[in-house]
Parts: C-alpha cells; sequence; structure tokens
C-alpha cells in the first residue's frame, strides 16, 4: 500500500479545480479515478454517485463481517477552490520543512489520504462487527451539491467524522450560509446630461450603507457560545455600462452566515424588510431567490460519536482536543440533517486553507492517520 503521505503526494499533482458555478464537466474526474483505482487495488468496492453531468461522489464500504448496521462514515472532498492567486506551483507537491505544499494539501486532500489509509487498514482486519463508509465528495467549495446528493441514499452509517483542516480539534457546530442579489433599478441617460436619468450607483451607495447598518445589528444580537453571532458580507458590487452612460442598474451579491436553527430565507426577508424601511420609496430594490441556502450544523457534545473521536484521540495521540465551533460550512450539515451524528475534524490548519501557499504539516498528516484508524477500529469494536 501506498504510504498516506505518497497519495497526498499523488492526488495534490491531480488537478480538481472546482469551476465555482461556470460550466465544467470534469472538475474531480481524476480525483475520482484516482481515488477509486486505490482502493480497487486495496480490494474494497467503491461506486460512482452521479451529481451532475460529468462530476461524481466516490463512496466505498467495508462491509461488516457480522451486521451491516450502525457503522461509521468518513467524509471529506476531492475540489478544491482555484489556482489563480497562487504563489507556488500548484499541482507540485514539493515537501519542504516538514510541509506538503501545493492547492488542495490543506483542504482537503490530506484528510482524503488520511481517511483512504485509515478505511484499507480496517478492510484488512480479519473480524469487523460494523461496517466502515468513505464517501469523497464533489462540489464542496461551491454549491455542496455532492453532500445533498449523498443524503438522497441511505447508508449503513449512524455516525460521520468529516475531514477539514481543523488541526484534530472536534468542531460539533458551524454555521449556515445564504447568498443572493439585490438589484437597484435605475434609469439610463446620456452621461452628459445625467439629470435626465437615476444613476442606480448612487441609489447603490445608500443600499451599501444601510446593508452596513443591518450587519452592525446582527452583530448586536445574542451569540451563539461557540460561533458568535450570524453575520452580512456584501462580497461583489457591479453598475454601469460606460463611463458616459448613466447606470441604470446596480447589482449587489451577498451572504449571511447562519446560526443552528436560523432560516435562510427568513433571513433574506429580514434583511428586505430592515431596507425597505431605511430607504426612501424612491430606490428601486429587486430581491432575487437565495441561488444557495445551506443549514447550520450543530451536534450534541454528548453524542456517541463527538465521545468517541475524544477516545481514539487520547488512546491514539496521547492527547484530545477541546470542542468548537467554526464560523465556515461544510459538508457536515446535510449529513446531520439526514439524522447522522456528525463532528468536523481532521489535519491541517484552516488559516492555510485557499491560500497562495497553501500547505499542511506532514505531522498533522502522520496523526490523523492514526486517529482515524483508532476511531474505526474502536467505533467497530463496540457493542
Amino acid at each position: 500500500m501506498q504510504s498516506t503521505l505518497q497519495l497526498l503526494r499523488d492526488m495534490i499533482a491531480i488537478p480538481s479545480v472546482n469551476p465555482m458555478g461556470a460550466a465544467n464537466q470534469s472538475a474531480e474526474k481524476g480525483m475520482a479515478n484516482f481515488i477509486e483505482n486505490v482502493l480497487n487495488g486495496a480490494r474494497i468496492d467503491c461506486e460512482r454517485q452521479t451529481v451532475s453531468e460529468g462530476r461524481a461522489n466516490v463512496i466505498a464500504i467495508v462491509h461488516s463481517t457480522e451486521s451491516d448496521v450502525n457503522g461509521i462514515m468518513l467524509n471529506s472532498h476531492m475540489d478544491t477552490v482555484p489556482v489563480d492567486n497562487m504563489s507556488i506551483k500548484p499541482f507540485d507537491p514539493v515537501i519542504e520543512n516538514g510541509r506538503v505544499f501545493g492547492r488542495g494539501s490543506c483542504d482537503a486532500k490530506a484528510s482524503i489520504a488520511a481517511m483512504m489509509s485509515a478505511l484499507i487498514e480496517y478492510a484488512n482486519q480479519p473480524h469487523r462487527p460494523r461496517p466502515a463508509v468513505f464517501a469523497a465528495m464533489a462540489d464542496e467549495e461551491f454549491g455542496f451539491s455532492g453532500s445533498w446528493k449523498l443524503i438522497e441514499k441511505s447508508w449503513p452509517v449512524s455516525a460521520c467524522v468529516v475531514g477539514e483542516p481543523t488541526l484534530l480539534t472536534r468542531v460539533i457546530a458551524h454555521k449556515g450560509i445564504v447568498r443572493w442579489r439585490i438589484a437597484v433599478d435605475g434609469l439610463s441617460a446620456h452621461g452628459a446630461e445625467p439629470e435626465l436619468g437615476r444613476n442606480a450607483v448612487y441609489d447603490g451607495a445608500r443600499v451599501a450603507l444601510a446593508l452596513e447598518e443591518y450587519a452592525q445589528r446582527l452583530a448586536e444580537k445574542q451569540p451563539h457560545p461557540r460561533l458568535g453571532h450570524s453575520t452580512l458580507n456584501v462580497g461583489r458590487v457591479a453598475g454601469g455600462h460606460a463611463v458616459n452612460i448613466v447606470p441604470d442598474k446596480c447589482v449587489f451579491e451577498l451572504e449571511c452566515r447562519l446560526l443552528p436553527g436560523e432560516d435562510g430565507q427568513q433571513a433574506v426577508t429580514s434583511c428586505e424588510h430592515f431596507l425597505r424601511d431605511r430607504l426612501p420609496e424612491s430606490v428601486q430594490l429587486t430581491f432575487e431567490s437565495p441561488y444557495l441556502i445551506d443549514p447550520a450544523m450543530e451536534t450534541a457534545p454528548e453524542a456517541e460519536i463527538v465521545e468517541a473521536l475524544a477516545r481514539a484521540q487520547q488512546d491514539e495521540l496521547g492527547f484530545h482536543r477541546e470542542l468548537a465551533g467554526a464560523n465556515y460550512g461544510t459538508d457536515g450539515s446535510k449529513l446531520s440533517r439526514a439524522g447522522i451524528q456528525t463532528v468536523v475534524c481532521g489535519p491541517g490548519d484552516i488559516a492555510q486553507a485557499h491560500t497562495a501557499n497553501e500547505f499542511v504539516e506532514i505531522t498533522q498528516l502522520e496523526l490523523a492517520t492514526r486517529m482515524y484508524s483508532r476511531l474505526l477500529a474502536n467505533w467497530n469494536a463496540e457493542d
């Protein structure tokens, strides 16, 4: 079997950039082929689950020698963010100073490599009381379509660990996301006679200030003990056609990060009501329906998987990390919504994810492999 480090280097060398909504029918294809070939070579059966044309999840099941119920899933994603901003060669897995560099090294191919090694080790055990499932996801970095597709089918598991760069901290809560657009309508006119039109950018400036006020109001609400308060961010603004034309439209693209229990559509509606109350009626707004609503996740601290992961860390590594929350979203919220107890925990530091010189510490990779292996052994040995 290839070492976990070699698996990681091989996967970094395979581009799997998410097209971020643009047409692309092969984003994860190379990764899916590689994962399937490695696991098939270890005599582990895999299946492809079509997510969209040319894109698929890869799911492997190591069957129990006793009863195929109440197993555990290891889950992480194959896609990466784009490479345009990188200061290193994105697909050249250089090792330097105890680190592996490259796009996806941290987020989240290190998790995939460690999980695959742990799964292969478990598959080689003659006694397997419960099943183990490994799920490699498509489209985590943009639309989470892979995880929504995954939960359309039942799997023989009651718990899941999602691999993301948490420095092996057990994340039991993270925020959800809602993204939408607001169009500000104006009236086009010649730039030499701006009084004949209505400048949508000027009205857009009023909208921007009102959105800033709304974001401040969110920060004043009662915080979640692990996640703080919900947030609003204006990520893109576009308006105008040419410098000598009065712009007839200004479009905002924005998102709210949601707390557990908050509804994405309601968050958009609340923002709309706030803006309409604050702005003069002459400001013409069109709120588009959200193009992404993703739920938050929250797992009870006393959940079986939370405690089992702590025991695996303590038994194998000699320590266990404290429980934490995260402001970013993961595939875990969909699994949790499907009734599967879920914890997010993996190698690497989220501060390195998506960066110009992305890397993961080799020590983190090694610790994660041992942790996942012990988790599978402990979980599947329990009654």
